[in-house]
């Protein structure tokens, strides 16, 4: 009994010790995925492609599939609102959808990791849930705070305009994910249950 016991505290320990070593990952990303969701829709919009490209989205996503959901949930929601105060994109009324969107986005990621999805089909779920809960910001929220968007216009048009983006989403994210967490010394963070 007693060696039963000692050996399963080394294991604990282990235990504890890639928890902690994964929440300081966590930290490094989210704050690399964040600042990076700030400058790279600034190369975009330099060029025009801003709308078509949803750069502000690559990162986010990228972070939702590799960090926590606390983490992706946090930073999901400060970046556009960080972005639009520092560089006045995107605008106050859309930094407010986008935060809930993006909030969604990264989180449904992360929750779908941690249940053990593959990449690509957390990638595609997350995408689904964040336009559902962007169109609902903007039956709501976006009411309250004047922008006179469409139910049409945001889920429809934006989505149509925006396909580019969506396809970076579901074949660069995921390719940066895979190679990122092949790459890292502490390996994925998310690894699927077995049976």
């Amino acid at each position: 009994m007693k060696s039963t016991e000692a050996d399963a505290q080394p294991a604990t320990r282990a235990g504890a010790e890639r928890d902690r070593l994964f929440q300081a990952r966590d930290l490094v990303l989210g704050g690399l995925f964040g600042a990076l969701g700030i400058v790279v829709p600034i190369l975009f919009h330099a060029v025009g492609l801003g709308k078509v490209f949803l750069p502000m989205y690559l990162p986010i996503l990228a972070l939702g599939l590799l960090a926590s959901w606390e983490v992706a949930l946090i930073v999901g929601v400060a970046t556009p609102l960080l972005s639009g105060a520092l560089t006045g994109m995107p605008p106050p009324p859309i930094a407010a959808l986008m935060a809930c969107e993006l909030a969604c986005l990264a989180a449904v990621g992360s929750l779908a990791r941690r249940l053990g999805l593959a990449v690509w089909p957390a990638a595609i779920l997350a995408i689904l849930a964040s336009r559902i809960v962007g169109t609902a910001a903007l039956l709501t929220l976006g009411r309250l705070i004047g922008l006179e968007q469409t139910v049409f216009q945001y889920a429809v048009i934006s989505l149509l305009a925006s396909w580019p983006g969506i396809v970076l989403q579901l074949t660069v994210v995921p390719a940066a994910v895979y190679t990122i967490e092949r790459t890292s010394l502490v390996g994925p963070r998310w690894r699927r249950p077995t049976s």
